[in-house]
């Protein structure tokens, strides 16, 4: 960066929502530039209380679906000759806290996220994901479009 800031070691939360997918793409640009570490990591929240499914289930599929995520990462960072290494975090309770707690696990610099995830909301322009890392994380947050 221009006012000699960087970046060591940038994490990047990903739900697999397109927003979330521009995020990591910009985690990646960013890596690259700044000769940072990159991490990407997935949370699954434990399932609402309203669940009427198999819980087992629902982790396998939520599994399923982050590894599809973490391979397209893993593929955006390698044709950047960039390594990048995926966590997915499967049960939490907070998805903040959980993303939160691992930033600081890894000593991040700056955690990338979407404007907004997988829920489908038109009248809502930034996430409660997005607003709660600002708001809790202890690094800058960039909140990508």
């Amino acid at each position: 960066m221009s006012d000699g800031t960087s970046f060591r070691k940038i994490l990047v939360a990903v739900d697999g929502s397109d927003v979330s997918m521009r995020a990591m793409s910009h985690a990646v640009r960013m890596a690259k530039e700044e000769g940072s570490e990159l991490y990407a990591v997935h949370v699954v929240p434990s399932p609402p209380f309203e669940y009427q499914g198999e819980v087992a289930d629902y982790f396998d599929q939520a599994r399923s679906s982050a590894a599809r995520w973490m391979k397209g990462i893993e593929g955006e960072a390698a044709r950047r000759n960039l390594s990048v290494r995926t966590e997915v975090i499967v049960g939490a309770s907070s998805v903040v806290d959980t993303i939160v707690g691992y930033a600081d696990t890894i000593s991040a610099d700056l955690i990338v996220t979407g404007t907004r995830g997988r829920t489908p909301s038109t009248h809502v322009q930034v996430g409660s994901v997005a607003i709660g890392l600002v708001q809790a994380a202890r690094c800058p947050i960039l909140v990508v479009r």
